[in-house]
């Protein structure tokens, strides 16, 4: 199987776990977020033609990709490799449409076992990839590749000056402590988006009250009886109907 990443920079495919870990990530935080909305749009088609599409699509670039040449390339860039790639890319774009135009659940609607279920695997799996996967694919790119675990080599020393000030830094930062401060960064902006999502979640079936329609200055006309008169009426006199 070639390699589906591109050559074009020369730390793209040793970077390439952690690249693929973090696009899984994007994608479920994009699935997460549209299932938070209502649906938007309504579906085209059938829900046998949308689900069979994903079985569809890979079948004719397959079909393709034997057709083609085997040394064949765009942009130095193997034509399987970019064909799996728009195989991944429809995948992604066409789970995005499905879950937006999903139909819409009535109120008061009970999830079932099965649901909570697949919910929880899929929540298991974005915090496995946030807090696991993405940070130690960074650590062993930045220790294999950049080499960045040596702690012989520094970003600067306290007996260096600091930029262009006329004074040295105050200590000593070796790319050890900086491959750690990336990571925790990281952890850092992955908890927070983990905690806006749970709010946003909890909150996405409230509906903003409506503004209560202001009352008329106007009193109701009635009848000399009391009674409220239609809409037209007018006030019967005292002498009208004896």
């Amino acid at each position: 199987m070639p390699n589906l990443l591109p050559d074009w920079l020369p730390w793209i495919q040793p970077a390439g776990r952690l690249i693929w870990s973090t696009l899984l990530l994007v994608v479920g935080i994009v699935i997460v977020m549209v299932l938070m909305k209502p649906p938007i749009m309504k579906r085209p088609f059938s829900n046998g033609v949308a689900y069979g599409l994903y079985v569809i699509v890979p079948v004719i670039a397959y079909v393709v990709a034997v057709l083609l040449p085997d040394d064949a390339n765009l942009w130095d860039w193997e034509l399987d490799a970019i064909i799996v790639n728009l195989v991944l890319l429809f995948w992604f774009v066409h789970t995005v449409l499905l879950v937006a135009s999903r139909n819409p659940k009535p109120a008061g609607y009970k999830a079932t076992w099965a649901e909570c279920y697949l919910g929880a695997v899929g929540v298991f799996a974005l915090m496995a990839l946030a807090y696991g996967v993405v940070p130690h694919e960074w650590m062993e790119f930045a220790n294999g590749y950049l080499q960045w675990g040596e702690a012989s080599k520094f970003v600067f020393r306290s007996n260096q000056s600091m930029l262009f000030f006329p004074w040295n830094w105050p200590f000593n930062l070796d790319y050890p402590a900086l491959r750690d401060i990336v990571v925790s960064g990281i952890y850092v902006v992955l908890l927070g988006l983990n905690i806006v999502i749970f709010v946003k979640w909890q909150d996405r079936k409230l509906v903003a009250d409506a503004a209560p329609a202001e009352e008329s200055s106007t009193p109701a006309k009635r009848s000399r009886f009391g009674r409220p008169l239609r809409k037209g009426g007018r006030v019967a006199t005292a002498g009208e109907g004896a």
